[in-house]
């Protein structure tokens, strides 16, 4: 059976490298819309089920489809990817010195002779950031890309050096909760 990743994330498709699965990728273009009225997690479950039901109509015969969605939450407020410089400053600035949330929501949708199954699961880690000065931020942010990254900040490349301690699963801050997948398809592919 055929497994689509709907993600063009680069850190997306080497995590999923880790399974030794075949893929193909089928990007989504669904756009990422949050409602106020939902909790954080809420949003990250409906923006992953949204990915991958856009890829599941591009697509068609027996196939497995995985999306995912990432984000940062501090205080009840979702941080998802910075627009600009000034806002990706802000951010960081927010998260200086204190703790806040990542939430990675995964949603596989197995289709098997028409017949459609949708496997739900997530994970959470609390990451914790050490004080930064303007200097630090501004030259994170000038010499990374934060705007392609949920709270401006990737841990596994040079930010790294700025986490003071993380709680939870480390790839769920990366973006995909590695562990939650390969049980999700341990038990729809056997």
């Amino acid at each position: 059976m055929k497994i689509i990743l709907a993600s063009n994330s680069k850190r997306r498709q080497e995590l999923l490298k880790m399974l030794n699965l075949s893929y193909e990728i089928v990007v989504s273009k669904k756009e990422e819309i949050q409602d106020d009225n939902l909790t954080p997690l809420e949003n990250c479950f409906n923006i992953s089920l949204a990915k991958g039901k856009d890829v599941l109509e591009k697509t068609s015969g027996d196939r497995i489809i995985i999306s995912c969605d990432t984000i940062v939450v501090k205080d009840n407020k979702i941080y998802g990817k910075p627009k600009n410089r000034e806002e990706a400053y802000n951010m960081l600035k927010t998260f200086s010195g204190t703790s806040h949330e990542v939430l990675s929501c995964l949603t596989v949708i197995k289709v098997l002779n028409d017949q459609e199954k949708i496997f739900k699961d997530y994970g959470k880690a609390s990451v914790y950031i050490d004080l930064m000065s303007d200097f630090e931020i501004y030259d994170w942010i000038d010499k990374s890309n934060p705007y392609d990254k949920a709270g401006a900040y990737a841990i596994q490349e040079e930010f790294g050096k700025y986490i003071t301690k993380i709680e939870g699963d480390f790839y769920t801050i990366v973006g995909l909760p590695i562990n939650k997948l390969y049980r999700i398809l341990k038990e729809i592919m056997d």
